[in-house]
C-alpha cells in the first residue's frame, strides 16, 4: 500500500462472543480503542508499509524485508530483497501484492507483482520511474499505476507490467497523487505546484486542468463518481463537477489522505496536527463524527469496514517495528465457558491468565502474604482496579484507575517514546499525550452518565462538569529496557451536585460495574475485584476492598467528624505551619547569638595577642640590654666558661630621625634611673627565683658577634652546666651596667 493511504472495503467477518453475567456485562462498542501490538523481531531498518488481505492475513514490509502475517501475528511467509521496499499495494480480489523498490544499478527491477500465497515472483519490470512511492490498483484490478520514469503516471498491464499509456501533459512537478473512477473511466493527477489534470482512461486527452495556488496533498472522486476533489493545507478539501464547476468545499483543513466511503456524505481523514489522528466527518451537516487520536507515529495504515462501510479496525505499521491494531471490541479466549471464575472477568481461572485481576500473570505472581490463599488467587491491592470518590458539599470527582499486563505496558512506552521524537527517552509530555488519547478516544457524554448511574449520593443529582486522564505510574523515569513495570493510568470525572448537601451520616451506594467499554482502553485492563475509597472535606475516609463481581453494590457511610475535638499526633504537631516557624525563628535567633558570642571572643583573643607581642617585644629589649650577658654564656666549649668581653652598649636608635634631641632635667632623669634600676631589679629577682626551682639549668645560648657573616653556618649548641657562683656575678654585672648607663 502507498503512503497515500486509501479507503478499501474489505469485507471483514467478525464473530463476536459475548456473556452476560451479574452487572459486569461485556458491551460491544463501535468506538476504535488501541488493541495490540504485533512486535517483528531483528526487522530491518527503513520504510515501513502494510496491507490486509480478504482473509485478515497482513503484508507488512520493514526496509528489504517483507512479511506476510496472521491476524494474531504469526508469521506465515517472509522475504528479503536486494532494496528498500518503497510502496506496496494489494489487488482487489486479495491475490496479487505489487510493490515498487528503491532506486538501484541500471537494468535492476524497480517494481514487482507477487502471489499473495506464497510471496513468489509472478512478473517484475524496470519500467517505472525510481524510487516510485505512488501505486495504485484500478478497481477492476485489471491496471496498475506507478509513477512515470520522467514526468508523471504511467499506466502498466497487470500481467506483463508493459507500459500501456502515460499521464504526463504540463506536470513538471513530483507527482502527489493518483485516483481511479469506477465508473466514469477517467484518472485523476495532481502534483506539487498545485496542478490537477482530468484524464480519459487511456490518457489520450486531458478533460479538465485546474491550477492551484496551494499544494495538493492528496486527491480522489466523490464515493459516486460525479465529482473530483483535492485536499489542501489551509483551503479545505475542494471539490469540481466533472464539467469543471466548482462546487461548495468541505471545511477540513491539513487532511493529509482521506477517502470517501459508502456511507452517503461521510469521509475519513488523516490529520498529522497536532498528533496523528483520524477524523469521521459528516462533510453535508459539516460535523465531526468520530475522532481516532494515536499517541505513536507511522509511516502507513489500512482501514478495514464491514459490509455495510463501517470501520472496525485501523492498522499501522510503525516505526518501533511493530504493527498496531485498533479495534471496536476485544475477543477473550475462554469467554462464557464454565468453571470457576474468581476475579469475574468472564473467564474461567483454567483459561484465565490473571486469576486474581491484578494485572500480575499467574506464572509471575508469587509473592504475596501467607494467609493460606494461593498467591495467584489473592490481588495486589495496589494494582487492582480502583475507584477513588472524593467529595465536598457541592461536588464529586470519580477516579478509576486501571492496571495494564506489562507486556501491554511495554509496547506502549515504546510506542510513546516515539511519539514526538526519534529518542529514547520518555518525556512527561509523551506519557500526557498517551492519556490525552485514552481520554480523547471516550465518548465524554456515553462514558459520563453511565458513571453517574451507578452512583447514588444522597437522592443529589449529578451535573457532568468534565473529564480528565492522566498516567498515575510506569512510564515516566522508567528504562527503555524495562519489560515488566506495569502501567497504571486514571480517568476522572468531575460532578456538581444540584443543591449543596451536608456530608454527615450521609450514605454514599456504588454499583458493581464495567467502565464504559465505548472506545475505551480499559478493556485491556481487568476489572474485577475493586478498591473502592471515599476521602473529602471533612476529614473523610473510608475503604472497601476487594470488592468482588459477586457483591452487587457496596454502600457506604459518612461519619460525622467534630472539629474542635480533633485530636493532636506528634506528626500533626510537628507538620504544622505555627511550630515550623517557632523553629526556625529558635534557630535563627540562636545562630545569631552564636555568632555574637563567637566575634567576641575572636576580638578578645586578638587584644591578647597584642599584648603578648609586647611582651616579646620588652624581652627584645631585655635581650639587647643584657648581651654581654648572653655573650658570655653562650662562648663555651667543653664544660669551661670563658669571661665575656666588656662591650659597650650601643646607644639606642632615636625613633625618628628627624627629631632633634631636648635635654632633659635632672628629676626626669632620676626617674628614667629609678625605673631602669627596678627593671634591672625584677630581672635579677626572676632569675634567682628560677634558680631555686632548679639548681642546675640546661640552656641553649647564641653567640652575639658584630663580625659573623650573614651566610655563615650556625654553630652547634651545647648543653651545659651553669654554677651559681656565675649568677650571683651576672647580676652584679646587670647591676653595675644599670649604674653605669648614661642619664638623657
Amino acid at each position: 500500500m502507498e503512503t497515500g493511504v486509501r479507503f478499501r472495503n474489505i469485507l471483514v467477518l467478525v464473530l463476536i462472543a459475548g456473556v452476560l453475567f451479574g452487572s459486569a456485562n461485556v458491551s460491544a462498542s463501535n468506538e476504535l480503542f488501541f488493541n495490540n501490538v504485533i512486535e517483528i523481531s531483528d526487522a530491518d531498518d527503513g520504510k515501513r508499509t502494510i496491507e490486509v488481505d480478504a482473509s485478515g492475513n497482513i503484508f507488512a514490509s520493514f526496509g528489504t524485508e517483507l512479511y506476510k502475517l496472521s491476524d494474531s501475528g504469526s508469521v506465515l511467509e517472509e522475504r528479503t530483497f536486494s532494496k528498500e521496499i518503497i510502496a506496496t499495494s494489494i489487488s482487489p480480489d486479495s491475490t496479487k501484492l505489487a510493490l515498487t523498490l528503491k532506486s538501484g544499478l541500471n537494468g535492476e527491477d524497480s517494481i514487482y507483482v507477487l502471489s499473495t500465497g506464497d510471496l513468489s515472483t509472478l512478473v517484475s519490470s524496470d519500467t517505472t520511474q525510481t524510487n516510485a512511492h505512488i501505486l495504485e490498483w484500478s478497481p477492476n484490478g485489471g491496471l496498475l499505476f506507478a509513477n512515470a520514469p520522467e514526468n508523471g503516471i504511467i499506466q502498466l498491464d497487470r500481467d506483463t507490467l508493459v507500459e500501456e499509456a502515460t499521464y504526463a501533459g504540463n506536470h513538471t512537478g513530483a507527482m502527489t497523487c493518483v485516483d481511479v473512477s469506477s465508473n466514469s473511466a477517467t484518472v485523476l493527477t495532481g502534483d506539487e505546484n498545485g496542478l490537477i489534470q482530468l484524464w480519459d482512461d487511456d490518457g489520450g486527452a486531458i478533460l479538465q486542468e485546474i491550477q492551484l495556488q496551494s499544494t495538493i496533498l492528496d486527491c480522489a472522486f466523490g464515493n459516486d463518481d460525479t465529482y473530483f476533489s483535492i485536499s489542501t493545507p489551509t483551503d479545505g478539501i475542494r471539490k469540481w463537477t466533472l464539467s469543471g464547476s466548482e462546487l461548495r468545499p468541505i471545511e477540513l483543513n491539513g487532511a493529509e489522505q482521506y477517502q470517501f466511503t459508502a456511507n452517503t456524505n461521510e469521509l475519513i481523514a488523516l490529520m498529522m496536527s497536532p498528533n496523528p489522528h483520524f477524523i469521521f466527518y459528516d462533510y453535508l451537516d459539516e460535523m465531526i463524527l468520530d475522532n481516532i487520536t494515536m499517541f505513536h507515529s507511522f509511516d502507513d495504515h489500512v482501514l478495514l469496514s464491514n459490509e455495510v462501510g463501517k470501520i472496525t479496525s485501523i492498522m499501522t505499521n510503525s516505526k518501533i517495528d511493530s504493527i498496531v491494531t485498533y479495534d471496536t471490541l476485544i475477543q477473550r479466549i475462554g469467554v462464557g465457558e464454565s468453571g470457576i471464575d474468581t476475579d469475574g472477568d468472564g473467564v474461567p481461572d483454567s483459561l484465565d491468565g490473571d486469576d486474581d485481576g491484578d494485572g500480575i500473570e499467574d506464572n509471575w505472581d508469587l509473592n504475596c502474604a501467607d494467609v493460606g490463599i494461593s498467591c495467584e488467587l489473592l490481588p495486589d491491592e495496589n494494582l487492582i482496579r480502583s475507584i477513588d470518590l472524593n467529595l465536598n458539599e457541592s461536588s464529586i470527582v470519580v477516579k478509576h484507575t486501571f492496571t495494564l499486563h506489562k507486556a501491554t505496558s511495554a509496547s506502549l512506552r515504546d510506542l510513546s517514546r516515539l511519539s514526538l521524537d526519534t529518542d529514547v527517552r520518555l518525556s512527561s509530555e509523551e506519557s500526557q499525550l498517551f492519556a490525552d488519547g485514552v481520554c480523547s478516544n471516550l465518548d465524554q457524554d456515553a462514558t459520563s452518565l453511565t458513571i453517574a448511574e451507578k452512583l447514588s449520593i444522597a437522592n443529589a443529582s449529578l451535573n457532568f462538569v468534565n473529564m480528565d486522564c492522566s498516567v498515575e505510574d510506569g512510564m515516566t523515569l522508567v528504562p527503555s529496557n524495562d519489560r515488566t513495570s506495569h502501567i497504571r493510568y486514571s480517568i476522572s470525572l468531575t460532578y456538581t451536585f444540584d443543591t449543596i448537601i451536608a456530608l454527615d451520616d450521609t450514605q454514599v451506594r456504588v454499583e458493581n460495574h464495567r467502565f464504559p467499554a465505548a472506545g475505551s482502553l480499559t478493556e485491556l485492563s481487568d476489572q474485577h475485584p475493586i478498591r473502592i475509597t471515599v476521602s473529602g472535606t471533612p476529614n473523610i475516609t473510608k475503604e472497601y476492598v476487594p470488592w468482588h463481581v459477586q457483591e452487587l453494590q457496596v454502600t457506604i457511610e459518612i461519619e460525622a467528624v467534630e472539629e474542635e475535638g480533633e485530636k493532636l499526633s506528634p506528626k500533626s504537631i510537628l507538620s504544622s505551619p505555627i511550630v515550623i516557624a517557632v523553629l526556625l525563628v529558635g534557630i535563627f535567633v540562636i545562630g545569631f547569638v552564636a555568632q555574637r558570642l563567637y566575634d567576641r571572643m575572636s576580638q578578645s583573643g586578638y587584644d591578647i595577642v597584642l599584648d603578648d607581642d609586647d611582651d616579646d617585644l620588652i624581652d627584645d629589649e631585655d635581650e639587647e640590654m643584657y648581651s654581654e650577658e648572653d655573650a658570655f654564656e653562650d662562648d663555651v666549649e667543653e664544660e669551661t666558661v670563658s669571661k665575656p668581653e666588656r662591650r659597650t652598649p650601643p646607644r639606642r636608635r632615636s625613633v625618628e630621625k628627624t627629631s632633634k634631641r631636648v635635654p632633659v632635667q635632672s628629676k626626669e632623669a632620676a626617674q628614667a634611673k629609678e625605673l631602669l634600676q627596678q627593671s634591672s631589679n625584677e630581672v635579677v629577682r626572676k632569675r634567682r627565683a628560677r634558680r631555686s626551682e632548679h639548681d642546675t639549668v640546661t640552656t641553649k645560648r647564641r653567640k652575639l658577634s658584630d663580625t659573623q657573616p650573614i651566610d655563615a653556618k650556625p654553630r652547634k649548641r651545647r648543653a651545659v652546666k651553669r654554677d651559681a657562683s656565675t649568677d650571683d656575678d651576672m647580676d652584679e654585672t646587670l647591676k653595675r651596667f644599670v649604674s653605669d648607663s648614661p642619664e638623657e
